[in-house]
């Protein structure tokens, strides 16, 4: 998990521009459970530019998925609900969106519903989880299938 969590936050925070080496890097160590998707494999064979925010939006989906979790849950309440929210949108814009390809016309239509809310700000990203949400992470995912790099999450909450 440590060189893919590498790779990943190197990834979304160098605007998916990691090179090749450390892509290449991480697909030779396999640290991941029989049962996690590993995305080193994926990503190598696949154009980086494209691949990448396929993996990078499995993120976003990441911690929108356990927030909610932990809210149906019981084990969060909504003020901290909402925050991971807003991180998630935080992340939606770090991924690259310019670019002719369905990928980034898709990431660009996911940012522009949800656009990103500054840490502390007070604002509820409601458009998040939204139907036009839903229509174009459906587009996004159709979009990442054709790469053969799928949209994945990790539920991590819980117990």
């Amino acid at each position: 998990m440590g060189t893919t969590a590498a790779v990943l936050i190197t990834a979304v925070i160098g605007g998916c521009s990691a090179d090749a080496q450390a892509v290449e890097a991480e697909g030779t160590q396999n640290t991941a459970a029989p049962n996690e998707s590993t995305t080193g494999e994926q990503v190598r064979d696949k154009p980086l530019d494209d691949a990448a925010p396929c993996v990078g939006f499995g993120d976003v989906m990441t911690i929108l998925d356990n927030a909610d979790l932990a809210l149906d849950e019981g084990r969060m309440e909504t003020q901290e609900h909402q925050g991971w929210y807003r991180l998630a949108t935080r992340v939606l814009d770090l991924l690259p969106s310019d670019g002719d390809s369905t990928v980034a016309r898709a990431i660009a239509e996911l940012q522009a519903i949800a656009p990103a809310i500054p840490a502390g700000g007070g604002e509820e990203p409601t458009s998040v989880r939204s139907p036009e949400w839903i229509t174009a992470e459906q587009g996004l995912s159709l979009a990442c299938d054709e790469l053969g790099v799928p949209l994945t999450i990790s539920v991590f909450t819980g117990g």
